[in-house]
C-alpha cells in the first residue's frame, strides 16, 4: 500500500483485526473492536509488533506513545486514519 491510496475505515479495521488475530492466535472475527485490547492480552510486546506491522503496511511513521493511549481496534483506526489524512 502506497499512502496516495485511500483506504477507508472498514477495510483498515479488518486488516487490523487480522494483525491482532494473528498475533494473538484467535479467529479474527472473536475480536471485537469496540472492547479494550488490553482484555485480549495485547501487551507492550504485541503492541510494537503490531504498529511495526502497521507501518509497513501503511508506510507512515506512528507514534508508538500515541498509539498506544488508543485502547480498542476502533480507536486505533480513527488514529491511524487522522495520521494518513
Amino acid at each position: 500500500m502506497t499512502t496516495s491510496e485511500t483506504i477507508s475505515h472498514d477495510e483498515l479495521q479488518s486488516w487490523l483485526l487480522d494483525r491482532i488475530a494473528f498475533y494473538l492466535d484467535r479467529p479474527p472475527e472473536n475480536i471485537d473492536p469496540s472492547v479494550e485490547l488490553a482484555r485480549y492480552g495485547v501487551d507492550s510486546v504485541y503492541a510494537i509488533s503490531i504498529i511495526s506491522d502497521i507501518e509497513d503496511h501503511l508506510q507512515v511513521e506512528v507514534d508508538v506513545a500515541e498509539a498506544r493511549r488508543r485502547e480498542t481496534v476502533t480507536d486505533l483506526t480513527d488514529y491511524l486514519l487522522q495520521l494518513l489524512a
